[in-house]
């Protein structure tokens, strides 16, 4: 198993939600209603754009899949030293 490559895929899939997250955030602040339109969504007369309804969800989608990343790194980071300290250990093994 690549574990460098597995890190990278995550870390690809994570900045992807990250900037879906922000570009629908920027999506929900220029669909907020205003005036006239906010006050019909108020009295529930008329519903508020999908937009601001799903932003959230992917701000939350795009911190959980920040945080797989982070730990996909470490884990890949630390799979890689055991390789290298046991590549090392047996070169040591060898030359004596």
């Amino acid at each position: 198993m690549n574990h460098d490559r597995i890190a990278t895929r995550v870390e690809h899939l994570s900045l992807a939600t990250g900037i879906l997250a922000g570009l629908s955030a920027a999506g929900a602040v220029l669909a907020e209603p205003t005036g006239l339109d906010a006050f019909g969504v108020w009295l529930g007369i008329t519903d508020e754009p999908l937009i601001i309804k799903v932003a959230p969800i992917l701000g939350s989608l795009a911190t959980a899949s920040g945080t797989l990343s982070g730990f996909t790194y470490f884990w890949a980071q630390r799979k890689k030293r055991k390789i290298q300290t046991r590549t090392t250990d047996n070169n040591d093994t060898l030359a004596r």
